[in-house]
């Protein structure tokens, strides 16, 4: 298991992979192996139903049962046969037995008198683990960088990645807490004592100990914002889920714990890298083939079916797909069709190559967001289909 979790860390997850099936071999069932297994199927090599498949014989065991049920409940976003509501209440569920830390509510804060009166500057914390190159990044910073010219910016940091994303980040600090390892008690603590008025968590489901340490509701008004918000937390404690009329319509309000707050112009506004290709480096005859830039977690097999009904060669682009076995389950899909992987070493590569097409097939029914603005700033069309949950709607006010 150490071996594994190394390899892992390192970049070498299929090396990984047969660590842990060594331990599997010595001790059949064994919980942390099954569930190590199951995060590089659905994370690394876009093989959601197979992260399933690992984790549910450990559903009855008390030790592991709570981490199983996370994983299937998160793989099902991507790639399920239960209908909308059912995972949605599921999830919800879930977060009421385990996203809470029992016996720990700090008491409501008001927002300070010297804020109201305009003698003091707002505390507003933002806390995820993807201070990085990522949609927290591209879809946020430019709110951040107009928040920061009347606010004190306070980070909780806990992610590991450490890139010039994360240095934008910093500039805008006014603190910050590096708080990776801190479990949910004292991270909670650590927010309260930091005297934050706002806070706007943008981690979600993609860091379940940070939503922990908010059901304390640590801070005096919390939002729910970018990263991880691709369906409700489950927790009353937030004051609003910032969203769009296309996003989360409010007769979708029953889909969330949170109360919606939307912004007609849109949630979140796209800041391109530097790097983004000029258009005079673009082709101005675009490649005609059906095109899928997306994390191969998303190809769910209702997409791949649709894929296959259409005539014309196919192609695929992001480094993933490096991994033979990932490729192995797209071609058993589209056997008969030509298929075309395309593994960029870059996020700029990957961009430079979605240039060279002129129509993007978006995945459902977990839809692309930072990936469908970065096709349509590269002039390309977004073929796409609306669902209901976060997640499913990112391209509804603009899929053509």
């Amino acid at each position: 298991m150490v071996m594994g979790n190394a390899l892992k860390g390192l970049g070498e997850p299929e090396r990984a992979d047969q660590c842990f099936d060594r331990v599997l071999q010595i001790s059949k069932g064994q919980g942390e192996a099954l569930i190590a297994k199951a995060d590089l199927a659905m994370n690394i090599f876009g093989e959601p139903l197979k992260g399933m498949a690992y984790v549910s014989p450990l559903l009855k065991d008390p030790t592991h049962a709570a981490d199983a049920t996370l994983t299937i409940l998160m793989a099902s976003l991507y790639d399920r046969d239960m209908d909308t509501l059912t995972l949605n209440n599921h999830i919800k569920a879930f977060s009421a037995k385990h996203m809470r830390l029992p016996q720990v509510r700090y008491p409501d804060k008001l927002m300070r008198a010297g804020v109201l009166e305009g003698k003091t500057r707002p505390r507003v914390a933002l806390i995820s683990p993807l201070f990085n190159a990522s949609p927290v990044y591209f879809m946020t910073i430019h709110g951040w960088r107009h928040v920061a010219k009347g606010s004190e910016i306070v980070i909780f940091n806990r992610g590991h990645k450490n890139d010039w994303a994360t240095q934008e980040f910093r500039a805008l600090a006014s603190e910050w807490h590096d708080v990776q390892e801190m479990p949910a008690r004292q991270l909670a603590k650590a927010i309260h004592d930091a005297n934050i008025d706002v806070l706007y968590d943008l981690g979600g489901w993609m860091d379940t100990v940070g939503l922990k340490a908010l059901s304390t509701k640590p801070a005096g008004q919390m939002f729910k914002w970018v990263g991880g918000q691709s369906v409700t937390t489950g927790l009353e404690v937030f004051d609003g889920w910032i969203g769009d009329p296309w996003q989360s319509p409010l007769e979708l309000q029953h889909l969330y714990t949170e109360p919606l707050i939307n912004i007609d112009q849109g949630y979140a506004t796209y800041t391109k890298p530097a790097y983004f290709p000029k258009l005079e480096q673009l082709p101005r005859v675009r490649r005609k083939e059906q095109v899928v830039f997306s994390n191969p977690a998303k190809l769910s097999r209702a997409f791949l079916a649709e894929l296959a009904n259409k005539p014309g060669p196919k192609v695929f682009i992001h480094h993933q797909f490096r991994y033979a076995r990932t490729r192995a389950r797209i071609e058993a899909a589209l056997a008969g069709h030509k298929v075309e992987f395309i593994t960029p070493s870059s996020h700029q590569e990957a961009l430079l190559e979605l240039g060279q097409f002129e129509r993007m097939a978006d995945t459902f029914p977990y839809s692309s967001g930072l990936t469908a603005r970065e096709a349509l700033a590269l002039g390309l069309k977004v073929d796409a289909r609306v669902g209901e949950l976060f997640c499913e709607r990112h391209c509804a006010p603009y899929c053509s």
